[in-house]
């Protein structure tokens, strides 16, 4: 039987102290487990270093989830004023997913999801962290026969204090993909990279994982629109705009940190955020064309705003061009450029595969 997937984003009501809108969201994401079992749950906080302990601790007495699922945390406020949000991915409650301590495994028939949130991190500046977080990625999968190049498939990157400590973090993430030849020839990782706090004030880069097991290269397609948007090594950083993962039954797309950028690599519109939501909406709806795939398709999707004052603009945008149907988040997250006033990322399906490959399940 395929396994059933279900993207959840869920965001408190405003208004009231954590405490009560962290048991809220809880509670919401309770009464969508019926028959379901998460695989892993990213909560986005407005003050994740007083708030994490709270959570932690309303997280331990939630005894209808498993004790160590993987949960990650990033300092990103909600764009609507309240304290805490949710996204998650849930699969049928008899899947067979193994727990272990930072990552979660999900034992298909045909293959291995892996999905990662590395430890605590000990190097200082945002360049040896970001070494340190690749480092803990390919430890965690050496043992099961992963590599970064072969198997790792999109990455979350949190960056504090993202206009001064990103730099430092591209050219150490540029050096590291060369030195285990990942290049423009090649391919890179899908990836966001955005402004978010981790609990601990000195970690600077935090990073979340998603690599595939037992795949066939041919599964992979790397998605591009140059007519809509350049290639990232154009302007000196390293990730694929987006990738196409096709099973026999379905296609997975992820695609990656998407702002209003032209083909030569420019801010378009820059100011004007109404615009600018329109134009990242063009250019994701681009890059879902080379997959094969259409808006309808997205479900999940995040939106990173530079200013929260913004919201009620994007959201205007948002509910016309994106399905109801697609879990969405409005977040308080800056761009890498300061020109750039609005970003998304998005997870997309389709029930269309192809043959000479196996099922999802």
């Amino acid at each position: 039987m395929a396994v059933q997937e279900t993207y959840v984003a869920l965001t408190a009501t405003a208004g009231r102290d954590f405490r009560q809108e962290a048991a809220e969201v809880l509670h919401l994401l309770q009464g969508r487990l019926t028959g379901r079992q998460p695989v892993w749950l990213r909560f986005h906080l407005s003050d994740v270093t007083n708030q994490q302990p709270i959570l932690d601790g309303l997280l331990a007495e939630a005894d209808w989830l498993p004790p160590d699922v993987l949960r990650a945390s990033v300092g990103q406020a909600p764009a609507n004023g309240a304290r805490i949000a949710l996204e998650a991915y849930l699969v049928d409650e008899d899947t067979p997913v193994e727990r272990r301590p930072g990552m979660t495994l999900l034992r298909l028939a045909n293959y291995t999801v892996v999905c990662l949130s590395a430890p605590t991190l000990h190097s200082q500046g945002s360049g040896p962290q970001m070494r340190e977080e690749f480092a803990a990625v390919e430890r965690a999968l050496a043992p099961l026969g992963g590599t970064l190049a072969a198997h790792v498939q999109r990455t979350w990157i949190y960056c504090r204090d993202i206009d001064n400590n990103y730099a430092a973090l591209v050219v150490a993430r540029r050096e590291l993909f060369a030195e285990r030849g990942l290049t423009a020839d090649t391919h890179y990782i899908a990836s966001t990279g955005i402004e978010g706090s981790a609990a601990e004030p000195s970690r600077l880069v935090r990073m979340d994982t998603l690599a595939l097991l037992g795949h066939d290269p041919a599964q992979i397609q790397y998605l591009q629109a140059p007519d809509h948007l350049s290639p990232t090594h154009v302007y000196g950083v390293t990730f694929e705009r987006g990738t196409r993962i096709v099973y026999g039954d379905r296609s997975h797309l992820f695609i990656s940190g998407t702002a209003s950028i032209d083909r030569d690599g420019h801010i378009v519109h820059p100011g004007d955020v109404r615009a600018q939501t329109e134009r990242l909406l063009d250019n994701v709806e681009a890059l879902l064309a080379d997959g094969a795939a259409r808006l309808e398709h997205l479900v999940q999707a995040v939106v990173y705003l530079r200013d929260p004052a913004d919201a009620a603009t994007v959201e205007e945008v948002l509910s016309r061009r994106l399905s109801p149907s697609t879990a969405r988040l409005m977040v308080r997250g800056s761009v890498c450029r300061p020109g750039w006033l609005v970003e998304m990322d998005a997870i997309a399906v389709t029930p269309d595969g192809h043959p000479s490959f196996r099922d999802f399940c």
